[in-house]
Order: C-alpha cells, then sequence, then structure tokens
C-alpha cells in the first residue's frame, strides 16, 4: 500500500501508471482510505491520525528508496515511515517543528508507531543532490535489507560518502537505542562500497533558515476540500467515504469541517 502525500493525484491511477498495481498483482491500496488516531510518546503532540492497517498487519515491510533530501540530509528508512500519516496531513507536520533536529525527533516518533520488521531498500535507482525535488538520478544497482532500519540508513549514509554520527535523524535514534550507527558495529554480508562522486545536498543554509521561513510556508498547508456547487451531484460519496466523519451536507450541498478534516482527500478521490 501506499499512502502519498501529494493531493492532486488519484494514487490508484499512479500506481496504474507506473506498473506498481500489476507487480502487486492487484493487492495495492491507497491506505488512507482507513484511519485510526493514536497516542503518540512526542513532546509535539498527543494523539495522530494514521493509515488504520498500520496497527492491523501482523508484519509490515518498509520499502524505502535510495536518496538525498535538502532538509533531513537522506530519506531512507526512518523517513519513510512518515508515510503512515494519511495524505497532505503529512505537511502541516512540518509547522510543529523549528529546527532540523525538532523535525528529525517528530519523524523518529512517528517511527515508533510501529516499528517495521523487514526494511528492503531499492538502490537500483537512487537520487543524489538536492533531493527530492531538485536532486538527479543516480544508478546504483543495489537492494540493502535489514530487520533494523537505524541501521540500514546508516550503511546508505556511509555509501553516500557521509559520516551516519552526524546526521541528525541517526543520532535522535541511536540516543533511543532503536538500532546502531557506528558502521564498524554493524554485521554487513558484503562489501560496502562508498560510490564515488556522490553528490550530498548542501543543506546548511536551509538549517539555518528553516526556523524562520518553513513553518511560515507549511502554515498554508492545511488544504481543505471545497465542494463546487455547479457540479456536485449530491450523490454523497465524499461523505460515506470520510474515514473521520467530516463531511456533513450544509445547506443541501456537502461541506468539510475544518476542525475534522485530516486533508485525506479520500472524498476527491471517489466524487464522479
Amino acid at each position: 500500500g501506499d499512502n502519498s502525500g501529494s493531493i492532486h493525484f488519484d494514487p490508484l491511477k499512479i500506481a496504474k501508471i507506473t506498473g506498481i498495481l500489476d507487480a502487486s498483482d492487484g493487492c495495492y491500496s491507497n491506505i488512507a482510505r482507513e484511519v485510526l488516531e493514536v497516542r503518540v510518546e512526542s513532546k509535539f503532540i498527543d494523539e495522530l491520525f494514521i493509515s488504520k492497517i498500520v496497527k492491523e498487519a501482523d508484519y509490515i515491510i518498509n520499502v524505502p528508496k535510495f536518496k538525498t533530501h535538502n532538509l533531513t540530509t537522506i530519506t531512507g528508512a526512518i523517513k519513510n515511515m512518515f508515510g503512515i500519516i494519511p495524505g497532505g496531513k503529512k505537511a502541516q507536520l512540518h509547522t510543529l517543528n523549528r529546527s532540523i533536529n525538532e523535525f528529525a525527533e517528530l519523524l523518529v516518533d512517528i517511527y515508533q508507531i510501529r516499528v517495521p520488521d523487514l526494511n528492503i531498500m531499492d538502490a537500483i535507482i537512487g537520487m543524489e543532490g538536492a533531493g527530492p525535488t531538485n536532486g538527479k538520478i543516480r544508478i546504483i544497482n543495489k537492494i540493502i535489507s535489514s530487520e533494523n532500519g537505524i541501521s540500514l540508513d546508516s550503511v546508505m549514509a556511509a555509501m553516500m560518502g557521509l559520516k551516519p554520527d552526524t546526521i541528525e535523524l541517526l543520532q535522535v535514534a541511536k540516543k533511543r537505542n532503536l538500532g546502531k550507527i557506528d558502521i564498524s558495529n554493524i554485521t554487513i554480508n558484503g562489501e560496502l562500497e562508498v560510490i564515488s562522486g556522490f553528490k550530498t545536498p548542501n543543506n546548511g543554509f536551509l538549517q539555518r533558515i528553516r526556523k524562520k521561513v518553513v513553518p511560515h510556508i507549511f502554515s498554508f498547508a492545511a488544504v481543505i476540500p471545497i465542494v463546487d456547487h455547479n457540479k456536485c451531484k449530491i450523490c454523497k460519496k465524499c461523505i460515506e467515504v470520510c474515514p473521520v466523519s467530516a463531511m456533513n451536507l450544509t445547506n443541501k450541498f456537502p461541506e468539510a469541517d475544518r476542525k475534522k478534516c485530516i486533508s485525506c482527500f479520500c472524498c476527491d478521490e471517489h466524487c464522479p
């Protein structure tokens, strides 16, 4: 399953176009459709909506990509579990953090809601440079797997030519005893090869401006669906599928309750 942060595209349609649906033998699903509110051990939030299936599944396989990220330096097993948050709600969580370290703390909080049983990293085609939006494709031709996502991310960082103990995400995870980040203490089957000339994000500038700029950018991220009265057929599909019952009939037409809406856009996905 997937939980896309995009509010503009139908996840199922994208899965068909990219071949993911066929590769999954028809088992792919948009896991934002059913959500569950859970308590979170975090200094930033007390409760959080996550995809319900995350708590129901007997076994979770986390499948991150090998890539860079301008804010967190790397996007791997830890950050991929940010995907258990429904749709557009992810963007709103950026407003809670005023520094890279605080965002790293939140990401690890979310990772700990349900630690994956197995992590398989797709490093066949990776990304280097100013990821995720301005990164460049890099052919790596590797598959990396581990039962421990923190150690997996540390190996990825080392392959990029980075020191794992300089990356905030891994520093936080180490302090919580979630895994080893010192490469000399990680058992590796095979040879760890540092990728020659791999370009890492130059994120020092972003770290300096994040405290003042980023919270203001993401404060506009609470996108709420608005029903077009000229096109609405009043079929009530949006009301039926809303996982948090945020859609209700108001003056004949459906309307989203801003306090309840989690920006998952299941309503838009099912609108005829």
